[in-house]
């Protein structure tokens, strides 16, 4: 019942930008309308699974990884087509004596599906092609200075996903040469039929060099504990609110937020990933989500390592700018508050959608300097 009434509520929300994109691009390019047809009716077939989305079945597995991309694609385009319309009709007004609507808005109209196809192109590109390695240098305690972390994170490991990106994924972390390469989170795509895939790739790093992981909200949403029952023992040490040792190195990693709307026994705990650590050692916070950072920072905490945002998947990197930017406080980059730091990771892979426009996906080294 619950998964019909998000369903319904869904369907209430996109149904009429569905309506009104169908309309518009029939009226204003009328000769594509069979072109446009297709595309409205074979977009929006996974509606009609949504109930299964959850499923575990060879079968959902399937439809979500076939019919998630394009169902997600056609969302955002009817929503920013309608948005631009909305925006030419109000600068059609002064004008409308003069001209009709339709002649005013097919120019703007062409040229934004010019810019959507190629921008289409070049972010799917940019989301399974290139590997951006990002330096990161942090301030921190004389003690742990040299140190070197590598994060990687949002992997949303899936159907589609390749074994060969992932084992380059792994194979340019190890070249970082690393203390060690800590994921943060989303490491699969809500399935942890998907588990075993990700542990064969790290194959490829070196017994030298710990892996260590902590929980995202995906793995929350779907069977976290069948997630964990399959990292435990494996070469990725999975960390629940526990604690690391690497040298003068606390890594303390919290489980997920999403964990506090309906699994408690998971619900992050700062105490609990703080636990044991030696008076001597110098901890800093891994956490999928940047909320980590207000507490991290009440305690104290020098470094804080998250993600989650994936920057929107679309940005513009020197300017700092990304979509996620509109709706969040921390969604790229270092941030300086006080004596405390935060680094958001952009992500190394995608979530559902391979498109990721000026946001390549990124390893991050995190390079431990003297803070004096």
């Amino acid at each position: 019942m619950r998964i019909l009434i998000i369903i319904g509520i869904v369907a209430v929300i996109f149904g009429p930008f569905n309506v009104i994109a169908f309309r518009l691009l029939t009226r204003l390019h009328p000769r594509r309308r069979t072109i446009v047809m297709a595309l409205a009716i074979g977009c929006n077939l996974m509606w009609l699974f949504l109930p299964l989305l959850n499923a575990r079945t060879d079968f959902s597995r399937l439809i979500r990884a076939i019919l998630g991309p394009p169902w997600f694609a056609w969302l955002c385009f009817v929503i920013l087509y309608s948005l631009l319309i909305g925006i030419v009709l109000l600068a059609w007004i002064p004008f409308h004596k003069r001209t009709t609507f339709d002649d005013f808005a097919r120019r703007p109209s062409r040229a934004f599906l010019w810019f959507v196809l190629i921008g289409g192109v070049i972010g799917v590109y940019q989301a399974l092609v290139p590997l951006r390695v990002e330096h990161v240098p942090v301030r921190m305690p004389a003690a742990v200075a040299g140190k070197k972390l590598v994060l990687i994170a949002d992997l949303h490991t899936g159907l589609f996903t390749r074994t060969s990106r992932l084992e380059t994924i792994f194979r340019t972390a190890a070249a970082q040469h690393p203390d060690a390469i800590v994921l943060a989170g989303d490491l699969i795509d809500d399935d942890p039929y998907f588990t075993p895939k990700l542990i064969a790739a790290t194959h490829v790093v070196p017994p030298s060099i710990p892996i260590v992981a902590t929980l995202g909200n995906h793995e929350t949403y779907g069977a976290p504990f069948e997630h964990i029952a399959k990292l435990r023992g494996s070469r990725i040490r999975l960390l629940v609110n526990e604690g690391f040792p690497l040298g003068r190195l606390w890594i303390a990693g919290l489980s997920d937020y999403a964990a506090l709307q309906s699994l408690p026994q998971l619900a992050p705990n700062f105490d609990a990933a703080l636990r044991g650590k030696p008076a001597d050692a110098i901890p800093i916070v891994v956490a999928h989500q940047p909320r980590a950072f207000p507490e991290a920072k009440r305690r104290g905490i020098a470094l804080t390592l998250a993600a989650h945002t994936h920057g929107g998947q679309c940005g513009f990197r020197p300017l700092h700018l990304t979509l996620a930017g509109l709706f969040v406080k921390y969604d790229m980059g270092l941030y300086r508050e006080g004596g405390s730091q935060l680094y958001v990771n952009t992500g190394t892979g995608y979530w559902l959608l391979p498109f990721r426009l000026g946001l390549t996906p990124e390893i991050s080294v995190i390079e431990m300097r003297d803070e004096r």
